[in-house]
């Protein structure tokens, strides 16, 4: 977590301004002081498939299966998202998730080659192209019309959507973001 901290702090003394940050909160010192900006952490609709379980930061009760794991993943990124948004409500910045689709991507290389070559197949007509899957990441990250929308899922067609109940809980996403900052040393800091 070093270089986190080391590329946060040279980022808040080297630059000064910030409009758009896509999936790295730690120049959110930086980010705040160029308001109007915008968050925007990258999902995907799989987050519906995901659970939390605590036990999971403790080592415990792990799944070895990439699909499982990344649709966990993209259920903390949600919840990450929300409780941003409310953490930095009001300072002008907006925090969103958004699904790209699904995009034809390297991810696949960690499969055994039977998924690989099914996914292939499937992916070759119906998958979209990397430039394709960036279109709603950047319509939340530069459109007029998302100006002053915060906490939201954006889905791959630009279209304001719900997440799932468990994306949307606010306790969780509190609960969450409180033992993200336990586990690493980063708790949260007051504006200077």
């Amino acid at each position: 977590m070093a270089s986190v901290r080391e590329f946060a702090q040279k980022i808040n003394e080297e630059e000064k301004r910030l409009d758009i940050l896509i999936n790295n909160a730690g120049a959110s010192d930086l980010i705040k002081r160029s308001a109007p900006a915008r968050i925007v952490n990258v999902s995907s609709v799989n987050h519906k498939q995901g659970v939390v379980d605590f036990s999971h930061y403790r080592g415990e009760n792990l799944s070895y299966s990439m699909d499982t794991v990344y649709n966990h993943t993209k259920l903390h990124n949600i919840l990450f998202t929300n409780e941003l948004a409310r953490r930095i409500q009001g300072t002008g910045v907006t925090a969103n998730s958004v699904h790209p689709g699904f995009v034809k991507t390297e991810v696949m290389r960690y499969y055994n080659l039977l998924t690989r070559m099914a996914v292939s197949i499937v992916a070759f007509f119906f998958f979209k192209s990397s430039e394709e899957g960036a279109v709603s990441t950047i319509y939340c990250a530069v459109s007029e019309e998302v100006d002053g929308i915060t906490g939201k899922y954006f889905d791959s067609d630009c279209s304001l959507t719900l997440a799932s109940a468990t994306a949307r809980d606010a306790a969780l996403a509190k609960k969450d973001w409180e033992f993200c900052e336990k586990l690493t040393g980063l708790l949260e800091t007051k504006d200077k």
